[in-house]
């Protein structure tokens, strides 16, 4: 499995049924990290996230289109906010 790690930037919601799926960009310096979540727990976990706030950690494989395929998602800066709504672990 690989790690990234970046800034959460944008959040897409690309398809909702019958398989939830959305898409994240993370930016780590000058490098972009398209992400893909196939998760519906962490789909919905990402969009309570605002963006260009929160650093996140990010493991999965890459596809085909060398996206990466998110299964674990870490926080590295948990702040008030974070605290209230949980982890996704």
């Amino acid at each position: 499995m690989e790690t990234q790690e970046g800034l959460l930037v944008k959040t897409v919601l690309l398809q909702e049924r019958p398989m939830m799926l959305s898409f994240m960009l993370l930016e780590n310096g000058k490098t972009m990290t398209e992400c893909i979540i196939k998760d519906r727990y962490l789909s919905k976990y990402i969009f309570r996230l605002p963006n260009k706030k929160y650093f996140l950690q990010v493991s999965g494989k890459r596809n085909k289109r060398n996206q990466l395929v998110v299964k674990h998602i870490m926080i590295e800066n948990i702040d008030e906010y974070i605290k209230i709504i949980g982890t996704p672990e």
